[in-house]
């Protein structure tokens, strides 16, 4: 009996353990099997996208733009250091276009038909650590860290911004991010003046940004983005000689999700 007690306590005692070895493991797992790609060559991968920027000025009309559309790629070579893409994209009401892409760093760095630059986009088919962070450690649910962006981006000027783990599904290496972040100044390449309409009247106004602040959930599959979303918003003046200063509240937002390639 005084056996068969002990072996019972053995067998608990061994259960458990693996019980907490494959739990740690499921919790706690190296950020680089979630977010770092592993892509074949040949294999094909696609997205379909929106970006809307909307500017609400108080006493006249509110002006907005929308683009959206779909980008196919196929990889030509899955090098980690050196990652090269043959795409194909489709925005609506444009004509369609292709060119190699080669995304370099680990995805920092970005070149489209051989001119290279720091990948500043808001979104895109995979994990970009100049936006995210170094994909380094161990990660788990509630795991966050902070992020300095160095530079103005698609949605956002420098700043600072913080990552936090949602979700985690080890059995399909899949992770949800949110991020979160403020800074000041203009975003990358965005258009320091705009044309207001006030009265059925058309007017050139200087923008002046205020602060802005974005926040957006993203889930990663080996790297690869399967959704996106993230929203930006900031208070802003419109100046000009005939309208004077308008204050206005600026707001610019992306989707992006993972899709079935198909012919474009």
């Amino acid at each position: 009996m005084k056996y068969f007690s002990s072996l019972m306590v053995l067998i608990l005692l061994v259960s458990a353990s693996f019980l907490f070895a494959a739990n740690s493991s499921s919790r706690d797992l190296d950020a680089g099997i979630y977010l770092v790609p592993k892509l074949q060559v040949g294999q094909i991968l696609g997205n379909i996208f929106s970006r809307t920027v909307s500017y609400a000025p108080e006493g006249a009309d509110e002006a907005v733009w929308r683009a959206s559309g779909t980008a196919i790629y196929t990889v030509v070579d899955n090098s980690p250091a050196n990652l090269v893409l043959d795409g194909h994209f489709r925005y609506d009401g444009r004509p369609q276009s292709t060119g190699k892409t080669e995304i370099k760093e680990g995805g920092k760095t970005l070149c489209y038909r051989g001119k290279c630059g720091l990948n500043t986009d808001a979104s895109g088919p995979l994990y970009n650590p100049f936006l995210w962070g170094d994909a380094k450690g161990s990660i788990r649910e509630s795991t966050n860290w902070e992020v300095s962006i160095g530079e103005s981006w698609e949605l956002g000027p420098a700043g600072k911004e913080m990552v936090t783990v949602l979700l985690v599904d080890p059995k399909n290496h899949s992770v949800t991010l949110k991020r979160e972040g403020t800074g000041e100044g203009y975003f990358g390449d965005e258009a320091k003046q705009i044309h207001l309409t006030k009265d059925g009247k058309s007017y050139l106004v200087d923008v002046v940004p205020g602060k802005a602040h974005w926040i957006g959930y993203t889930t990663f599959r080996e790297g690869l983005v399967m959704n996106d979303e993230l929203l930006v918003d900031r208070q802003v003046n419109l100046t000009s000689k005939e309208l004077g200063n308008i204050q206005a509240l600026q707001r610019e937002y992306i989707l992006l999700n993972a899709m079935p390639p198909h012919s474009q």
